[in-house]
């Protein structure tokens, strides 16, 4: 009895979290995300269901041990290595580290701004280090934007996405990261260190940075890079992505 009293508590605690509406059959073919963001949203949605399917393995898990006979913390170890079986394996993040890299006066003379222009951001630079890694490496993305505001006392809060493609697919996302860039703007350099799959396909990946503000103050801004992930010695057949 304590057995199953055990088994039930950790699925209730599970389905607490977890348990979303059901989706309709149009929410089963979901529109192709147009940036990174977006993706990321659907990404969310997708973990709420794959957790659930974590549960089932977590019950079914903590149901194996007590049948062979296991005490409560037999019960416990397996219904929790059941939950995470399914954990979703892919690039993985590392340091992340963001810089003024110019102050506000540069920034102006970079942009050719006035006042009158109210809030601009733009994406100027998406790169990674090395540009050419291989599966299993770590590869640094960076990103450089500028961001500008009318009141040089002001701190702005800026959000930042930042995502791959393989082909028309994304396969990473990473944020919203926030940055506060002081007296009214400047350059910002971000950086954020990514270790690659071991078994990442060789080919050209496309870089994405998405900029917004917390108050909407100025639209999303967009940019772009690219990542050349190549094969590993002795590896063959494996195609490049369009």
């Amino acid at each position: 009895m304590k057995r199953i009293t055990v088994i039930f508590l950790i699925a209730t605690m599970l389905l607490s979290a977890c348990v979303t509406t059901a989706p309709s059959s149009k929410a089963n073919t979901p529109p192709r995300p147009n940036n990174i963001k977006e993706w990321m949203a659907l990404q969310s949605r997708a973990k709420k269901k794959a957790l659930i399917g974590a549960l089932i393995g977590a019950v079914a898990g903590g149901l194996s041990a007590g049948i062979a006979g296991g005490n409560t913390d037999d019960i416990l170890k397996n219904a929790l290595a059941g939950a995470v079986v399914g954990a979703i394996a892919g690039f993985a993040i590392g340091k992340r580290e963001d810089t003024i890299f110019a102050g506000r006066d540069l920034a102006i003379r970079q942009a050719g701004y006035d006042r009158s222009q109210g809030y601009i951001a733009r994406v100027e630079a998406v790169t990674f280090d090395p540009p050419q890694p291989k599966p299993g490496e770590t590869a640094t993305l960076y990103v450089r934007y500028l961001v500008l505001g009318p009141d040089p006392n002001e701190t702005i809060k800026v959000k930042m996405f930042r995502g791959l493609k393989y082909g028309d697919d994304y396969v990473f996302g990473a944020g919203p990261n926030e940055f506060k860039v002081p007296q009214g703007g400047g350059v910002v350099e971000s950086k954020l260190d990514l270790v690659l799959p071991k078994k990442a396909p060789e080919g050209t990946y496309a870089a994405e940075a998405l900029l917004e503000d917390s108050q909407g103050r100025f639209p999303q801004t967009l940019g772009k890079g690219v990542l050349y992930i190549l094969a590993r010695a002795g590896s063959r057949g494996v195609k490049t992505a369009a």
